[in-house]
C-alpha cells in the first residue's frame, strides 16, 4: 500500500471522527446567529419605543411593530433550530420524551372535555395562513393533544369521536393593545394545520363533508385562541351562549 493510501485513509478516519461535531457546530453558530440577530430587533424596538413614549406620539409605533414581527419570527426559527439540535443530541429517549411533554406546560396549552365538547385553550393568536414558520405552534398543539389521549385513556375516562362536527375558532385580543393592523380578517388565518391534527385526534376525517368551520372574535385581556369542537348540532345552542359578550376575561370561555 502506498504512502498516499495510508494518508488517505488517516484523513478519512479523523474527518469521520470529527464529521458529526463538526456539523453540531454549525448548527451552534447558526443558533448564535439568530439569536444575536433577534437580540438587535429587540434591541432596535426598545428605542423606538422610547422614542414614542417620549414624544408622546405614535407616528413610529408601525415601526416599532414591524421590529416586533420581525424579532417574533426570528424567536421561531431560533426555536426550531434548538428543538432540531435538542433531537440530534439527546441520546436518551426518556429524556427527550420528557422534553416534549415540558413544551405543552411551556406553551400553556390547555385541553378540556365537557358536555360532549373539546375546549383548546392557547395563549397566543394563530399566525396568518402565508406564514413561512409555524411549527412552533403545531409540535406543541399536536403534544399536547396526544398527551391528553394518552391520559383519557389511561384513566379509563371518554375519548372524544365525531362524525360530523364543527370547529369552533375564538380569537381574543387584548383591549389594552392597539387594535389597528392586529385584528385580522378570518380568511387570512391558518386553519389548516390544525384542522390536520384536531382531525387525527377526533375526527373521522378533515374532509368538507365532515367538518365545517367557524371564526369569531373577542376582546379580552390577553391575546389568545380558544377552539372547541363539537357535534354539528350542538353549534346552533352553543353559539347563542357564547355570542353574547364581546369583551371577555381569560376564563369567560
Amino acid at each position: 500500500m502506498g504512502k498516499s493510501s495510508i494518508t488517505d485513509i488517516v484523513n478519512a478516519d479523523q474527518k469521520n471522527s470529527t464529521e458529526p461535531f463538526g456539523k453540531i457546530k454549525g448548527q451552534l453558530d447558526e443558533t448564535q446567529a439568530l439569536s444575536w440577530r433577534m437580540e438587535q430587533y429587540m434591541a432596535e424596538s426598545r428605542n423606538v419605543l422610547t422614542s414614542c413614549i417620549r414624544l408622546k406620539s405614535e407616528l413610529q409605533y408601525d415601526y416599532f411593530t414591524e421590529l416586533v414581527l420581525e424579532a417574533a419570527k426570528t424567536a421561531e426559527k431560533l426555536t426550531d433550530k434548538l428543538r432540531r439540535l435538542t433531537l440530534e443530541v439527546t441520546v436518551n429517549p426518556v429524556q427527550y420524551e420528557n422534553y416534549k411533554a415540558e413544551l405543552v406546560t411551556i406553551h400553556g396549552i390547555e385541553v378540556e372535555f365537557s358536555e360532549g365538547i373539546v375546549k383548546v385553550a392557547l395563549p397566543l393568536l394563530m399566525p396568518h395562513r402565508k406564514d413561512f414558520y409555524t411549527d412552533f405552534l403545531y409540535k406543541p398543539l399536536h403534544t399536547a393533544l396526544q398527551n391528553w389521549c394518552m391520559e383519557q385513556v389511561k384513566n379509563g375516562m371518554e375519548l372524544p369521536s365525531y362524525e360530523e362536527c364543527l370547529v369552533c375558532f375564538v380569537h381574543v385580543y387584548n383591549k389594552k393593545l392597539p387594535l389597528a393592523g392586529r385584528v385580522r380578517d378570518h380568511d387570512n388565518i391558518e386553519e389548516k394545520h390544525v384542522l390536520d391534527i384536531i382531525s387525527s385526534f377526533y375526527l373521522k376525517s378533515d374532509s368538507g363533508l365532515f367538518v365545517d368551520t367557524f371564526h369569531t372574535t373577542r376582546l379580552g385581556t390577553e391575546d389568545g385562541t380558544f377552539l372547541f369542537v363539537m357535534d354539528s348540532s350542538r353549534f346552533p345552542s352553543w353559539i347563542r351562549e357564547n355570542s353574547q359578550p364581546l369583551d371577555i376575561e381569560k376564563e369567560a370561555l
